[in-house]
This record gives C-alpha cells, structure tokens and sequence, in this order.
C-alpha cells in the first residue's frame, strides 16, 4: 500500500503567545459510555454534559481526548489560529476506512495540493452543467418508486442523490452500468457500522461475519467494477466531464499523475461526503416542510412566481435556498468537525497541550437559543432576516478543511426539492416527525417519512 506524501518539515508553531501548564476542562469520566452514548444521541448527550460541565467540557472518546465547544467565541478562536497546528483526527481508524489520500486524512503540503487539484472540478460552470442531468433524474427516479407503490422520502432521496453520483462523480453513462454502481455503492453505504468510525478496535476479521468483513467485502465490490470503468476512461478518447475521468486525466503541478489508489480514497470520501449527506438533508427537509403548511406556502408561491424552473432560476430562488439552509442548521449531519492538536492552544480560560483534540460541535451551534430563538422551529425566513457568521453557521464546517463539495450539494439539493415541490402534491402518511438517529458517520431520521402523491399541481410543466 502506498503512503501519502510526508509532512515532515511542518513549522513548530503555537496556538497561543502565552502558552502556560495544561489546564482541562470537566467531563464525563471513562470511555467508553460517553461514546456509546455519543453514538446513540449525540446532541442530547452534548447538551447534558454542557449543562452538567459547561462549556467546553472534555469528552474521553475511544479514537482520544477531545475538548467540545458549540461557543461561537471559541469556535472563532480555533479558527483563527494557523492551520498548521493542527492534524486530522483519529487516522488510524480513519484511513482504512477511507485510504490514505483522502482529503479527510490528508494535512499540510498534500491536503493544500489535493485541494487545488479537486476544487476546480466542484464549482463554477462545471458544477452548473449537471442541473439539468439532475433534474432529470428526479423526474425518472420520482416516476419508478411511484409506480411500486411504495413512497417513501429517504428511499427517493437515497437513489436521486446515489444516481446523480453515480453519473457526475463515478460517470455512469449507460442505464446497466449506472444500476450496478448503484447496488454497489448502496452495499458500501449499508455495511459502514457506526462503530467502524468510533474505533480501530472493530476493525477486526471473524469468518466473514464481522461488520469490518462484511464493509471490506462491500468495497471490494465497488472497487473491482470502478476497476473496469478506470480502464475504459484511460482507453477512450472522449472527453468527459464527470469527475472520475477528470481524475483519471489530471496531474498534479509538478506533472506527477494520480495513482489508482488515490482515486479510490476521494470517491470513497465523495460517497459518504456527498452521497449520503444529500440524501438525508433531503429527507429531513420533506418532513419538516410538509409538517409545516405556512412554510411551504411559501415555497410554493415563490417557486410558482419564476419566470421558469431552469436551473439557473431555482438555485437563485430565496426562500428555496433559505428553506435548504434551515433544513441544515436543525439537523447538521455531522454532528461535530474534529482536529488534533500539534502545539497548545490558549482555548477561553483553558490551555490545551499538544496531542489533545479540539471538537467544534455544529450541534450546539446551530441549537443555541442567543443566536437562533425558537431553535427547535423549522423557519426558513431566519437565513432571509439576517446573516450568520461561518463560527455560528458551519454545516459543511469551516476553515482550511471546509468540505470542497458544500457548493455542489446545496446546488443539488436546490434542484431535487425546487423540482419535487413544484411539480407535485404531497402528503405524509407517518402523524410523527422524524428523531434524529445515527447511522454510521452521519445523523438521519429514524423514520423513512413516508408518504403518497395527492396529484400533480397546475403549475409542473418542467423542462427536463
């Protein structure tokens, strides 16, 4: 297996000119029930150890120490300190998990060149190209899961943002191959046991029956029919404008091409950054604006008021991108962004030594009552009163680690929902909303909001 590129050389720096002895905050004492407990209710076990210890308060997980904040103050203070003092958290479960070239593992040197590598490939005209391709497989994947009768909002959305992966990212360009990367891709996703990400501990093989077995079997998968479409991309001719070929075809600036391994390590991060992360903030904003009349209303109105549902008009939209960004700020899917530390840090009235953890918790950020009142209700029109700053505001993270994709998949989101809202009347079968509930990584609902199609609106004439 090859190594990513060495960091050796990385300045020794500080986080604080008046750096003094360690000084810790409260926590909860042991490992491994604050984690078990994480895993299970992350954001009600955040909020009990904040009123139990305050803020910040350190949590003894089993991938390390990490001191959490949801402190906007503080969040600030962590962001603004040199990237270079901090690492990656947890790569030992990390990279057999992901590979070592992935952005998530990545530091220093390498992370910033693999950053300016891949950003191109995620904004600007190239990410606008692919609107149209989405819409349109809403438009299929909404007709086949109607006619089985069988509708539920995490299905719809776990097959309209794992088909638009397939063709944008992995460039599926025939309806055999797009279903085979499909099924694939949907058994990696299944077999990722939340434990997978909490410890190297359940990394472990038991006559193909653990769940490390069955997520390396699932890979395996993927991995040997990505083999083939690789080598159909470094045999064609053609040029393509999905990201696979695009990465089968760049160089890094000194000329040096991407090895194999290295392309499995960002698709398997896009699967999970960008696959599974879509589909539940989807769901999650079908069940909050169907349980909100005047909400979506108002969607409605504005949605119905475009001169037409062109890509360029919905992506534009206010109160579609405010409803997406509300949807967001109630249920981040990663419930916290974690970075270790290389030096001390001067955190508030505590000092932090090298080694220990620093966790901004997106959780309590986005549930704190000072910046949001009413944090508990879905209203999209905040994100049209006021700006929030990215230390109050962060459900793709922030600083020099910000995921690259939050551009894409708030474009993608804007296509589905503006599309789905548009064209159809819905109504919810299940008389009770969604809890959050953990998945692997990530937060989704614990129901698969179902729900029926009442009929088409007046207004779903949509050019696709």
């Amino acid at each position: 297996m090859a190594s990513p590129p060495s960091t050796a050389g990385t300045p020794d720096v500080t986080g604080s000119q008046d750096v003094a002895a360690p000084r810790l905050p409260a926590g909860p004492r042991g490992s491994w029930l604050p984690t078990l407990r994480l895993i299970r209710q992350p954001r009600a076990a955040m909020e009990g150890w904040v009123q139990q210890y305050g803020d910040p308060f350190l949590l003894r997980a089993l991938n390390g120490p990490v001191v959490v904040t949801g402190r906007e103050d503080l969040i600030r203070t962590i962001h603004g300190q040199d990237p270079a003092i901090y690492s990656p958290f947890a790569t030992g479960t990390m990279v057999p998990l992901m590979g070592s070239w992935s952005m998530l593992i990545l530091e220093g040197d390498p992370h910033r060149r693999e950053r300016r590598l891949m950003m191109p490939m995620f904004h600007g005209d190239r990410m606008k190209a692919y609107g149209d391709s989405i819409r349109q497989i809403v438009v299929e994947q909404f007709a086949a899961h109607r006619q089985r009768g069988e509708l539920t909002a995490l299905d719809l959305m776990t097959d309209i943002s794992l088909e638009t992966i397939v063709r944008t990212i992995f460039g599926g360009d025939d309806r055999e191959l797009v279903m085979r990367l499909m099924d694939a891709s949907r058994r990696v996703v299944a077999g990722a046991n939340p434990l997978l990400f909490f410890t190297p501990k359940a990394h472990f093989s038991c006559w193909g029956l653990s769940p490390w077995d069955r997520w390396e079997a699932a890979k395996r998968e993927l991995f040997e029919l990505l083999d083939r479409v690789i080598v159909d991309r470094s045999e064609s001719e053609t040029d393509r404008d999905d990201i696979l070929s695009m990465l089968c075809a760049a160089t890094y600036e000194d000329g040096q091409p991407i090895t194999r391994e290295h392309i499995y390590s960002e698709l398997m991060t896009f699967l999970f950054a960008g696959h599974e992360t879509t589909a539940l903030s989807l769901t999650w904003a079908i069940d909050h604006l169907y349980r909100n009349p005047g909400v979506l209303s108002q969607l409605r109105r504005e949605l119905d008021s475009l001169d037409d549902d062109s890509p360029a008009k919905l992506a534009a939209a206010p109160y579609l991108k405010a409803t997406i960004q509300e949807t967001l700020r109630i249920h981040p899917i990663v419930t916290e962004t974690l970075r270790k530390l290389k030096a001390p840090l001067r955190l508030g009235d505590y000092t932090l030594p090298a080694g220990m953890a620093v966790g901004l918790s997106t959780v309590l950020a986005h549930h704190n009552p000072a910046t949001y009142p009413d944090p508990e209700s879905f209203r999209p029109e905040r994100f049209i009163e006021r700006s929030y700053s990215p230390f109050e505001y962060m459900p793709f993270g922030g600083g020099h680690r910000r995921c690259i994709g939050a551009a894409f998949a708030s474009y993608e989101m804007a296509m589905v929902l503006g599309t789905l809202v548009k064209r159809f009347e819905f109504e919810l079968t299940d008389p009770l909303p969604a809890v959050p509930r953990r998945r692997n990584i990530t937060i989704g609902p614990s129901s698969p909001v179902p729900f029926r199609v009442v009929g088409e609106r007046p207004s779903a004439a949509v050019n696709v």
